[in-house]
């Protein structure tokens, strides 16, 4: 048996051993750099082949890389300008949702693709944004400045938040410009962000979803890919150059700056940096947010978000209405459900709980020999973990989720409840029939008169069946997991039911059913009958009640406990930092201007595999299979692989289609354009691999790969494809 001492000793030097592992992946090119603080790492990037300077890429005096980048749909995805006149790519999947608001049964722009052959003919996406950064400030003085840390955790965060937004507020209104501060290092550091913020945005190009999303969720996250992912969107402003909403009357933004476009291709060992938006990581995660992550928020995803894309997909087998209007939804859900699902498994096989810990460890023994330290950092970590074990045992990520899914999204029949707002707070303010006073203007008469014109609108997407079974799924996932619904009457009735876990279905089912708010024709009986009794008896509208009832009384105690979180955290960041005073730490990830830099380059994913990090348009046809929604291949494409008609954007016989890279990305990068050494655009970013899906938590270089469409591929398409001359007369090409 081994003594206490031994032990202590084995424990040890795992330690090291795992330390050892943690630091060998600290690569020159593992991380998400800030752009105003890249020249620290410009050394590095000449090592690896980089040809420009730091004020290439970032710069307040003249024009730089950075004026070309743009942030596209508020942070949602990465996208750059490629043309004088506002003309920017992105990627297919960042703006699929725009292209099936465009597309009906009978004008399917997701299945046929759209090429504008004018700029009057490019097609408002609405609710489309995009941003181009102005300029980065360090605020960190100024959010701090005055906050002293005896406060308590409520109280330090409510002002450093109003701090923020008082900066934010200041700025917009002395500058004009969109204003953002976010915090960095887990609140251990401020930056501000100004820019344009433009509101119109219009589609002017998209492949077939045959090109433009081959593969489907059955490719996605794996390697080789053979995706044409990318759209062509433009950005308006008015005639004066400022953002405004859409008018007939804005002009295309003249373009501070944008990509020139490489054709001369890439090989194996060729720099490639990536300039983006990368939406969340967690590099300075403990140990016990992996955990959770990995058992917790998996396994609701798992089997919750599973099975509701299962119920998209039998629903669009059986109306192509429903394949139209589902398409975003149900390429959401797979997309982050792959990820979260896959990266568990990832983080088991990469150890990723283990490492942290290791690295937690290296904290506590650093802190040991100086009492100050140990009471400053190494108790945040109790704390830490006491959040993810309360978080845990009251089930808020699943009571967070299925809330979410019943009140926001993908369930939709709350979209139909909002849309009626006026008219219901009409009902409610007048209290017809009952109401004894008296009212100068009947609201009831006047709101439901306005909105019987707008039930076609409301319900011209809205899909009953569909949305029932997503309604079903969400609310089973609530009754699961919650014991009871104290002051909350319908659902506590419903908590109440015998065999309620089994039967639930069919109630939502009727509750459907005598909802007003999800048939045109039931609609109508409330505005033809609009009292108040008969609203308080729709079981969906007082079950939107409800949820909302029920998220305030346990956010409170959320909210409290996510404050001790951060405040530990923002500790026990500063104490990783304070212990390792001579590596470059890059912040996590937050929607804000990053870059990575790499090369290309393929990985073994498996003893005796090896994959070459391209892929050609062979290989889209030697997957092709008409029987398979995602496998079909557009007749003109092949047409074109047949006669082997590439024009300039073929090499060697072939058509060039994907290339990977060991640039560190993550969700917000999809539509980053993929840079040379001298910042031309040779691709455009969309996807990870598979066998490295625990890369928000830890970088793996042997593994982690970033898939990248060639931009000869893109113009491959736009111009022997699309015969897009429109695009292509205002693409500068080297």
């Amino acid at each position: 048996m081994l003594t206490v001492l031994q032990m202590k000793l084995i424990r040890k030097i795992s330690t090291i051993f795992l330390l050892l592992v943690v630091g060998k992946t600290m690569l020159a090119d593992e991380g998400m750099w800030m752009l105003n603080l890249l020249h620290q790492n410009i050394p590095a990037m000449q090592a690896l082949g980089f040809k420009l300077t730091a004020e290439d890429i970032y710069s307040v005096n003249k024009s730089s890389l950075k004026d070309a980048l743009v942030q596209f749909d508020d942070g949602g995805c990465s996208a750059e300008l490629v043309s004088p006149n506002g003309l920017f790519f992105t990627n297919h999947h960042c703006g699929v949702d725009a292209v099936q608001e465009l597309s009906t049964v009978n004008n399917n722009l997701l299945k046929d693709g759209y090429w504008a052959k004018s700029l009057g003919e490019e097609l408002p996406a609405k609710g489309k944004t995009a941003l181009i950064l102005v300029d980065i400030t360090d605020v960190t003085t100024q959010v701090l400045s005055g906050i002293s840390n005896s406060l308590s955790n409520q109280e330090y965060f409510e002002s450093i938040n109003q701090k923020m937004r008082t900066i934010e507020d200041s700025v917009t209104a002395t500058s004009g410009y969109h204003t953002i501060v976010r915090s960095f290092y887990n609140y251990n550091e401020f930056y501000m962000f100004r820019y344009e913020r433009y509101l119109d945005v219009r589609l002017v190009g998209v492949p077939p979803a045959s090109i433009g999303n081959f593969g489907g969720d059955v490719d996605n996250w794996h390697w080789p890919r053979h995706t044409g992912d990318f759209c062509v969107f433009r950005i308006y402003t008015s005639p004066d150059g400022k953002p405004a909403p859409y008018s007939p009357k804005n002009i295309p933004l003249k373009s501070r700056n944008y990509f020139k476009i490489n054709l001369q291709g890439v090989k194996e060992g060729d720099f490639a940096m990536i300039i983006g938006y990368p939406g969340r990581t967690h590099r300075f995660a403990t140990s016990y947010e992996a955990l959770y992550n990995r058992e917790v928020v998996a396994n609701f995803k798992r089997f919750v978000w599973g099975e509701m894309i299962n119920a998209i997909k039998n629903a669009q087998k059986q109306d192509p209405a429903i394949k139209v209007n589902y398409t975003d939804k149900h390429d959401y859900l797979v997309n982050f459900y792959q990820k979260d699902v896959w990266q568990a498994e990832s983080m088991i096989r990469f150890n990723v709980v283990e490492r942290l810990a290791a690295r937690e460890d290296s904290l506590r023994a650093w802190a040991n020999s100086n009492p100050f330290l140990f009471s400053r950092y190494v108790t945040s970590l109790p704390v830490i973990q006491n959040y993810f074990t309360t978080a845990t045992n009251n089930h808020w990520e699943e009571l967070e989720g299925a809330l979410n899914a019943l009140s926001y999204y993908p369930v939709d029949v709350y979209k139909n409840v909002n849309a009626c707002n006026d008219f219901l707070s009409a009902i409610i303010y007048q209290g017809k029939p009952y109401s004894r006073l008296s009212f100068k203007k009947d609201l009831i008469r006047l709101e439901g008169k306005a909105l019987s014109k707008r039930i076609p609108d409301i319900f011209s997407k809205y899909h009953l069946y569909p949305d029932v079974q997503l309604y079903s799924i969400a609310f089973g996932a609530l009754l699961n997991n919650t014991e009871t619904f104290p002051n909350l009457g319908m659902l506590n009735a419903i908590k109440r039911v015998e065999n309620i876990s089994t039967t639930y279905p069919y109630y939502v089912q009727a509750f459907y059913e005598h909802s007003y708010f999800t048939k045109p024709e039931n609609l109508k009986r409330l505005i033809k009958y609009p009292y108040m009794d008969s609203l308080l008896k729709d079981p969906l509208f007082i079950l939107y009640h409800n949820y909302s009832a029920l998220w305030d009384s346990i956010y409170p105690a959320i909210r409290s406990a996510m404050q001790d979180y951060h405040r530990a955290m923002q500790l026990f960041t500063k104490g990783i930092r304070e212990m390792n005073p001579n590596k470059l730490m890059y912040p996590d990830a937050n929607s804000t201007p990053r870059l990575t830099y790499g090369k290309v380059i393929g990985y073994k994913p498996a003893d005796g595999l090896y994959f070459k990090p391209f892929t050609t348009l062979d290989g889209v046809m030697e997957k092709e299979n008409p029987n398979s929604d995602v496998f079909m291949v557009p007749s003109k494409l092949r047409q074109l692989w047949e006669r082997k008609d590439y024009g300039r954007y073929g090499a060697n016989g072939t058509m060039p289609v994907c290339f990977l890279t060991d640039n560190d990305i993550t969700g917000g990068n999809s539509g980053s354009g993929v840079l040379d050494a001298y910042g031309n655009l040779i691709g455009i970013a969309f996807d990870g691999n598979s066998e490295a899906m625990a890369c928000d938590f830890i970088y793996e270089p042997e593994f982690q790969r970033t898939i990248v469409v060639d931009i000869r591929y893109v113009l491959f398409i736009i111009d022997k494809f699309g015969e897009s001359k429109h695009i292509m007369n205002e693409l500068t090409i080297l």
